[in-house]
Protein backbone atom coordinates (compact mmCIF):
# COMPACT_ATOMS: atom_id res chain seq x y z
CA UNK A 1 0.00 0.00 0.00
CA UNK A 2 1.56 3.63 -1.17
CA UNK A 3 2.20 6.15 1.98
CA UNK A 4 0.39 9.74 1.32
CA UNK A 5 4.03 11.72 1.70
CA UNK A 6 1.66 14.73 1.64
CA UNK A 7 1.48 16.95 4.82
CA UNK A 8 -2.13 17.89 5.64
CA UNK A 9 -1.03 21.12 4.43
CA UNK A 10 -0.40 20.03 1.25
CA UNK A 11 -3.67 18.53 0.75
CA UNK A 12 -5.67 21.60 1.77
CA UNK A 13 -3.38 23.35 -0.66
CA UNK A 14 -4.26 20.45 -3.81
CA UNK A 15 -7.81 20.87 -2.71
CA UNK A 16 -8.00 24.95 -2.65
CA UNK A 17 -5.98 25.00 -5.94
CA UNK A 18 -8.39 22.43 -7.64
CA UNK A 19 -11.24 24.29 -6.72
CA UNK A 20 -10.08 27.35 -7.90
CA UNK A 21 -9.01 25.72 -10.98
CA UNK A 22 -11.92 23.83 -11.68
CA UNK A 23 -14.00 27.35 -11.22
CA UNK A 24 -15.95 25.74 -8.20
CA UNK A 25 -16.49 28.64 -5.69
CA UNK A 26 -18.94 27.15 -3.89
CA UNK A 27 -17.59 25.84 -0.73
CA UNK A 28 -18.78 22.62 1.17
CA UNK A 29 -20.20 22.93 4.58
CA UNK A 30 -20.88 26.75 3.79
CA UNK A 31 -24.17 27.01 2.89
CA UNK A 32 -25.45 29.82 4.64
CA UNK A 33 -22.23 31.81 5.12
CA UNK A 34 -21.33 31.75 1.42
CA UNK A 35 -17.97 31.11 0.00
CA UNK A 36 -16.76 35.22 0.88
CA UNK A 37 -15.39 36.00 4.35
CA UNK A 38 -14.98 39.74 5.22
CA UNK A 39 -11.64 41.52 3.96
CA UNK A 40 -11.01 42.28 7.67
CA UNK A 41 -10.64 38.52 8.23
CA UNK A 42 -8.67 37.87 4.51
CA UNK A 43 -6.40 40.75 5.56
CA UNK A 44 -5.97 39.19 9.24
CA UNK A 45 -4.71 36.42 8.06
CA UNK A 46 -2.31 36.99 5.62
CA UNK A 47 -0.91 40.41 7.90
CA UNK A 48 -0.99 38.33 11.14
CA UNK A 49 -0.47 34.55 10.67
CA UNK A 50 1.88 34.47 7.19
CA UNK A 51 3.11 38.05 7.74
CA UNK A 52 4.23 38.70 11.28
CA UNK A 53 4.24 35.81 12.95
CA UNK A 54 6.06 34.45 10.14
CA UNK A 55 8.65 37.53 10.33
CA UNK A 56 8.82 36.36 13.69
CA UNK A 57 9.97 32.79 13.21
CA UNK A 58 12.16 33.65 10.09
CA UNK A 59 13.00 37.22 10.16
CA UNK A 60 13.98 38.81 6.69
CA UNK A 61 12.86 35.48 4.86
CA UNK A 62 9.39 36.18 5.64
CA UNK A 63 8.91 37.86 2.49
CA UNK A 64 9.81 35.29 0.61
CA UNK A 65 7.77 32.62 1.77
CA UNK A 66 5.07 35.07 1.29
CA UNK A 67 5.78 35.65 -2.43
CA UNK A 68 6.31 31.78 -2.77
CA UNK A 69 3.16 30.89 -1.47
CA UNK A 70 1.49 33.89 -3.82
CA UNK A 71 3.40 32.46 -6.74
CA UNK A 72 1.65 29.09 -5.96
CA UNK A 73 -1.80 30.68 -6.46
CA UNK A 74 -0.43 32.81 -9.13
CA UNK A 75 0.69 29.31 -11.32
CA UNK A 76 -2.85 28.02 -10.43
CA UNK A 77 -4.92 30.68 -11.85
CA UNK A 78 -2.43 30.68 -14.87
CA UNK A 79 -3.47 27.53 -15.89
CA UNK A 80 -7.22 28.17 -15.71
CA UNK A 81 -6.58 31.51 -18.08
CA UNK A 82 -4.58 29.63 -20.65
CA UNK A 83 -7.48 27.20 -20.94
CA UNK A 84 -8.40 27.27 -24.57
CA UNK A 85 -7.00 30.97 -25.54
CA UNK A 86 -4.37 29.87 -28.06
CA UNK A 87 -1.32 32.24 -26.62
CA UNK A 88 -3.15 34.69 -27.17
CA UNK A 89 -2.07 37.51 -24.38
CA UNK A 90 -5.10 39.97 -24.35
CA UNK A 91 -7.33 37.03 -24.15
CA UNK A 92 -5.45 35.64 -21.03
CA UNK A 93 -5.17 39.37 -19.47
CA UNK A 94 -8.44 39.62 -19.74
CA UNK A 95 -9.46 35.92 -18.10
CA UNK A 96 -7.13 36.87 -15.23
CA UNK A 97 -8.50 40.25 -14.86
CA UNK A 98 -12.00 38.41 -14.54
CA UNK A 99 -10.44 35.67 -11.96
CA UNK A 100 -8.48 38.51 -9.44
CA UNK A 101 -12.48 40.28 -9.77
CA UNK A 102 -14.55 37.03 -9.01
CA UNK A 103 -12.11 35.85 -6.10
CA UNK A 104 -12.05 40.01 -4.81
CA UNK A 105 -8.32 39.50 -4.94
CA UNK A 106 -8.35 43.15 -6.45
CA UNK A 107 -8.42 44.95 -9.90
CA UNK A 108 -5.90 43.73 -12.27
CA UNK A 109 -5.23 46.54 -14.77
CA UNK A 110 -1.85 46.16 -17.60
CA UNK A 111 -0.14 49.58 -17.39
CA UNK A 112 3.16 48.79 -19.25
CA UNK A 113 3.77 45.78 -21.65
CA UNK A 114 7.31 46.18 -23.14
CA UNK A 115 8.02 42.44 -24.26
CA UNK A 116 11.18 43.70 -26.38
CA UNK A 117 12.51 45.07 -23.23
CA UNK A 118 11.06 41.29 -21.11
CA UNK A 119 9.43 43.76 -18.74
CA UNK A 120 5.42 44.17 -17.76
CA UNK A 121 3.97 46.47 -15.00
CA UNK A 122 0.87 45.59 -13.62
CA UNK A 123 -1.26 47.40 -10.74
CA UNK A 124 -3.55 45.70 -8.49
CA UNK A 125 -6.16 48.27 -7.86
CA UNK A 126 -8.11 47.74 -4.47
CA UNK A 127 -5.72 45.13 -3.23
CA UNK A 128 -7.53 42.56 -0.76
CA UNK A 129 -4.23 42.69 1.42
CA UNK A 130 -3.16 46.00 2.11
CA UNK A 131 -6.74 48.25 1.48
CA UNK A 132 -7.07 49.88 4.68
CA UNK A 133 -3.70 49.99 5.47
CA UNK A 134 -1.16 53.17 6.20
CA UNK A 135 2.34 54.50 7.32
CA UNK A 136 4.27 51.41 6.58
CA UNK A 137 7.95 51.59 5.27
CA UNK A 138 7.67 49.77 2.34
CA UNK A 139 5.87 47.85 -0.15
CA UNK A 140 3.82 44.72 2.01
CA UNK A 141 2.10 42.97 -0.88
CA UNK A 142 4.57 40.03 -1.24
CA UNK A 143 2.03 38.06 -1.87
CA UNK A 144 0.46 39.77 -4.54
CA UNK A 145 3.91 39.96 -6.20
CA UNK A 146 4.40 36.50 -6.03
CA UNK A 147 1.22 36.22 -7.59
CA UNK A 148 1.33 38.28 -10.22
CA UNK A 149 4.52 36.73 -11.28
CA UNK A 150 3.35 32.78 -11.00
CA UNK A 151 0.77 34.44 -13.85
CA UNK A 152 3.47 36.03 -15.74
CA UNK A 153 5.45 32.64 -15.54
CA UNK A 154 2.59 30.78 -16.29
CA UNK A 155 2.06 32.61 -20.08
CA UNK A 156 5.50 33.01 -20.93
CA UNK A 157 6.94 29.72 -19.84
CA UNK A 158 9.93 31.48 -18.42
CA UNK A 159 11.16 32.25 -14.99
CA UNK A 160 9.98 36.00 -13.90
CA UNK A 161 11.48 38.05 -11.17
CA UNK A 162 8.47 39.99 -9.52
CA UNK A 163 9.00 43.32 -7.71
CA UNK A 164 6.22 45.83 -5.83
CA UNK A 165 6.76 48.60 -6.62
CA UNK A 166 4.31 51.46 -5.71
CA UNK A 167 2.34 50.14 -2.45
CA UNK A 168 -1.62 51.57 -1.37
CA UNK A 169 -0.11 51.08 2.12
CA UNK A 170 2.61 53.69 1.28
CA UNK A 171 0.34 56.08 0.28
CA UNK A 172 0.16 55.23 -3.55
CA UNK A 173 -3.28 55.36 -5.56
CA UNK A 174 -2.69 51.35 -6.10
CA UNK A 175 -0.22 48.49 -5.95
CA UNK A 176 1.73 48.49 -9.10
CA UNK A 177 3.79 45.02 -9.58
CA UNK A 178 6.58 45.09 -11.84
CA UNK A 179 7.82 42.05 -13.73
CA UNK A 180 11.11 40.95 -15.56
CA UNK A 181 11.21 38.04 -17.62
CA UNK A 182 14.51 36.07 -16.98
Amino acid sequence: MLQNTKSDYQIAQQQILDGIISGEFEIENRKDLGPMIPIRLFQALRMVALGSNVEDILGQGAPSLVYHSGQSLGLAMGQIAAANIDRDLETYVGKIKLLCRQLSIGLVVPDKVDLDAGMLELRVDECVSCAGIHNVSAPICHFEAGMVGGIVKTFFKRNVKATETKCNALGDKTCLIRVDLL
